[in-house]
């Protein structure tokens, strides 16, 4: 049924490939109010990575050598232009705020270069200035004294000022001040000097050009899914480089980033029979209103024939979960009308927790005993796939920092997983909410206590559990509290079971699935999953409960969104104690400071960006107990 479908796709997708334009490669939108038109890159995910700027707060920024940034005061994609600010002069001197960064500097290996549209004026320059190939203009009669006079007073006294035009004896990719030349600067684009009226200067500004970018680099096919009618090809330019070319028939359009079907150029055949386009364009239409409705016919049966076959397995599902054998801790066959009963028929008011797949509600049964049930979501297939393999987990698996299982049911429409009662809430809601009068803040040493519990649940499921289990899901919501503050791991929905090999290999190949903040950056690129992915997220779990902040908070800076992000910068600034959660730091002993430390440095080993240089679940529970033991060993001295 698949292929018949597909193949009433195909003429479809015939029809409109003679559109002017193809699918280009992903754009980066908007920054503010401002378009970033491809190349321009603000982000990993678009725009092409050597074309980077930088967008903080609604402004784009230009990032120069040495640390220098400059606002982006407009862009021209059409001449591939954009206009920076330069820097202004720093208070009550004839030197440029740049002047430590020696003024906007290009690099060689960007495709960035400084127009030879710019007028500079170079401002308290020494004599070595005159000694330039070709000269600068520093005459009596060069303009920067007039701009002196009526906008840089504080220049007045300096010694010598020139002007230049960009593209003479100063390099295309540097506008340079230093100690040995000038202390300051200014620049404007396209200055009219003839017509330059006194005191109505132009607003400053450095027009900076980029080249056309290339085709987009590729490893794997796959990298070339956004550009379509492409694929992944080697270089011929570029020894051991791919990129993703044109198919035979397009054109790569460096402009607006696509493939261009170059039977629909300007100027060919699509544009001069523009009444017998639109006449092929209705007729496409109206067929494919036809093929449209055939399709979704098709589709309506497949859809019924699909439930039709999933309702049988889930009956299949059903009796294995029924005649199953665990290792585990033994699970009880819960009936229809017990569950139905302890959940007033899964009220609302008993909704506790609700996920993209699947829905928890409180229950009491008969014998008073307080239970949690999760179900899919009715209809959702991929919710009752996760429900039945979190059963076959936990089914296989007992430790005290995992959530136990009570049981199942499987007589009602969605397969239902019964549990114990945790009553706590999440490590989520202590860190986050304890500004709400429910949650309670969490003291250093219950911080760690919650860290070292929760690592010792996920060693166990990595190296006791047989087969071992990757939970797949790590983060602090998946962290529920009992009643003693104990942690307990939830979530087994995306687990999977290792089956290893005669060679040992214990990794899986898997769609990349878990959420956004906590997700091993190598298993998102290469689907491949191991042990070290959960060490990955339980790494950003560490930095949750070390500064109390969420693994992705869209209230913090453009590019500190991201926890991890953020935090590798403050580390590499050792700046920890900085962002260290207050409620733990200023009642800290001087001992505990150095074990925060210590277990911040613990996470940086677990976010390693390669996952053979991560430490093992066993090996960071290990060093979490032992920064505990310490604590404890001078506490009791002292």
């Amino acid at each position: 049924m698949d292929k018949i479908v597909l193949l009433i796709l195909i003429p479809m997708v015939g029809l409109l490939s003679c559109s002017r334009h193809t699918i280009a490669v992903q754009r980066c939108g908007v920054c503010g109010r401002t378009i970033v038109p491809y190349p321009l890159s603000t982000a990993l995910d678009c725009g092409d990575q050597r074309y980077k700027i930088r967008c903080t707060a609604g402004t784009l920024w230009f990032d120069s050598l040495n640390g220098s940034s400059y606002m982006i005061t407009s862009i021209n994609p059409l001449s591939r232009r954009m206009i920076i600010r330069p820097a202004n002069l720093d208070a009550k001197t004839c030197i440029s705020s740049d002047f430590r960064s020696q003024g906007i500097q290009l690099s060689d290996n960007l495709p960035f270069n400084i127009t030879s549209s710019n007028t500079i004026l170079l401002l308290n320059c020494t004599d070595a200035v005159l000694h330039s190939q070709p000269p600068a203009d520093c005459s009596a009669a060069s303009i920067c004294h007039g701009y002196i006079k009526d906008s840089a007073p504080t220049c007045m006294s300096a010694p010598l000022c020139c002007t230049f035009r960009t593209g003479g004896f100063q390099s295309t990719r540097e506008i340079k001040v230093h100690g040995g030349g000038c202390g300051a600067y200014q620049s404007f684009v396209n200055l009219d000097v003839k017509n330059l009226a006194r005191k109505k200067w132009p607003e400053p500004g450095v027009e900076i050009e980029w080249a056309l970018p290339q085709e987009p680099v590729c490893r794997i096919p796959l990298d070339c899914r956004d550009l379509l009618y492409s694929k992944c090809l080697p270089d011929p330019m570029s020894l051991g480089q791919k990129r993703c070319f044109c198919d035979a028939g397009f054109k790569w359009d460096p402009i607006n980033g696509l493939c261009q079907n170059l039977k629909c150029r300007p100027g060919k055949p699509c544009k001069k029979r523009k009444k017998k386009t639109a006449l092929f364009a209705g007729v496409a239409l109206a067929g494919g209103v036809i093929i449209l409705a055939f399709v979704i016919g098709i589709l309506f049966y497949k859809q019924h024939h699909n439930s039709r076959r999933a309702q049988k397995n889930l009956i299949k599902e059903r009796k294995e979960m029924l005649n199953a054998k665990y290792s585990g801790k033994s699970a009880r066959i819960f009936t229809g009308k017990e569950i139905t009963k302890a959940t007033n028929n899964f009220s609302k008011d008993n909704l506790i927790g609700s996920g993209g797949f699947g829905e928890v509600f409180k229950g009491i049964l008969d014998d008073g005993t307080t239970i949690a049930t999760k179900r899919a979501k009715l209809g959702n297939t991929k919710g009752t796939d996760q429900v039945l393999n979190e059963v076959r987990i936990l089914c296989q698996v007992n430790h005290r920092s995992l959530v136990r299982l009570l049981g199942c049911c499987v007589e009602l429409e969605q397969p239902i997983m019964i549990y114990e009662y945790i009553p706590n809430g999440t490590l989520f809601e202590h860190l986050h909410c304890h500004h709400s009068s429910k949650w309670t803040p969490l003291s250093w040493q219950r911080r760690l206590r919650i860290a070292h519990q929760t690592a010792e649940g996920l060693a166990y499921l990595h190296s006791a559990a047989l087969p071992p289990i990757y939970h797949r899901d790590i983060k602090s919501s998946n962290i529920l509290l009992d009643e003693k503050l104990n942690a307990k791991v939830s979530d087994f929905g995306l687990s999977r079971l290792v089956e290893t090999s005669e060679n040992n290999d214990s990794h899986i190949f898997t769609g990349a699935q878990g959420t956004l903040g906590y997700l091993d950056p190598e298993y998102y690129r290469n689907f491949q999953l191991t042990d070290k992915s959960d060490v990955y997220s339980f790494g950003v779990v560490l930095l949750e409960m070390l500064t109390s902040k969420k693994a992705i908070d869209f209230n913090r800076e453009d590019e500190d969104v991201n926890l991890v992000v953020y935090m590798k910068k403050i580390m590499e600034d050792d700046r920890l104690i900085d962002v260290i959660d207050p409620v733990i730091k200023d009642s800290g002993s001087k001992l505990e400071l150095e074990m925060m430390k210590a277990l911040g440095s613990l996470a940086a080993a677990c976010l390693n960006d390669k996952r053979q240089n991560r430490p093992s679940m066993k090996e960071v529970a290990d060093e979490i107990e032992y920064i505990i033991s310490i604590t404890a060993e001078k506490g009791s001295k002292s």
